[in-house]
């Protein structure tokens, strides 16, 4: 079975001959197309930033507790030993133990705090929806995969809501009334190799700038998916593509158009 990624889906239903153009080598050009790529890594570092302060939140949160809850043992301990059997020495250290590991404690807590500020100004800056972070991409991240279908492909993050993954794709260029289809079909790919890799998704979500769009993992949506995956491998074979509309707005975005021979601009 062919592989073929998550974005090849989307370059496809955009246009099926700007996705035979790069896969055959063709690399995409424009302004535009070099501000996305820098725009995406500066995201990805974001929320790297992000889910590394949230983790070392909870690291202190656990330990917060650990810390008070065995201080204040010590704490009722050390007065019980004086009470009961007068031993002022013996209570003393217990006391000097329990006020150290208060300290301990509250160092911890500054700590939690410097976390939950960063991560909060961080999510507001990329406008990061609440939830776990359980994957960001980026250089060294392993694509997901799904064996069923011969898809890969790295959504920019996946967060757990509520019992439900949750698979976000960000797009940096212009700003659409709606979101694009191709951009729709794109997520579903994502959709697809989340729930195979981490378990129940509901829907994933697109987000251009402030807007964001929460789109509903549905069986026609999957069964377009599988049909695009089937026209796509039929290309293979026969090494025949053609460009699939008569609109020269959408060959003016493309970002391959200089090299296309059917190219409507």
């Amino acid at each position: 079975m062919e592989i073929i990624s998550a974005s090849e889906v989307e370059k496809y239903t955009y246009c099926p001959l700007s996705w035979w153009l790069s896969r055959k080598g063709v690399k995409g050009k424009g302004k535009e197309f070099k501000e996305g790529i820098g725009r995406h890594h500066e995201i990805e570092k974001n929320i790297e930033t992000i889910k590394k302060e949230e983790e070392k939140l909870f690291s202190s949160e656990f330990m917060i507790a650990v810390l008070s809850t065995a201080a204040t043992i010590l704490s009722l301990v050390g007065v019980g030993i004086y009470l009961s059997q007068q031993k002022e020495f013996e209570s003393a250290v217990t006391m000097i133990v329990s006020a150290i590991w208060l300290v301990s404690a509250a160092v911890f807590m500054v700590v939690a705090l410097k976390s939950t500020q960063l991560a909060r100004s961080t999510r507001d800056i990329v406008n990061l929806p609440d939830g776990t972070i359980e994957y960001v991409s980026g250089e060294g991240v392993e694509d997901l995969s799904s064996k069923k279908t011969g898809l890969i492909g790295k959504p920019d993050y996946v967060i757990h809501v509520h019992g439900s993954f949750v698979p976000i794709e960000i797009k940096t260029g212009r700003v659409p009334r709606g979101p694009l289809f191709s951009h729709i079909i794109q997520l579903t790919a994502y959709c697809v190799l989340v729930e195979e890799k981490y378990g129940k998704v509901e829907y994933g979500m697109l987000m251009y700038g402030n807007q964001i769009y929460r789109i509903r993992l549905t069986d026609e949506l999957k069964t377009t998916l599988f049909k695009k995956l089937d026209k796509m491998r039929e290309a293979f074979k026969t090494d025949i593509v053609h460009r699939n509309h008569n609109r020269p707005g959408k060959c003016r975005h493309c970002s391959r158009r200089n090299a296309c021979p059917e190219s409507l601009v």
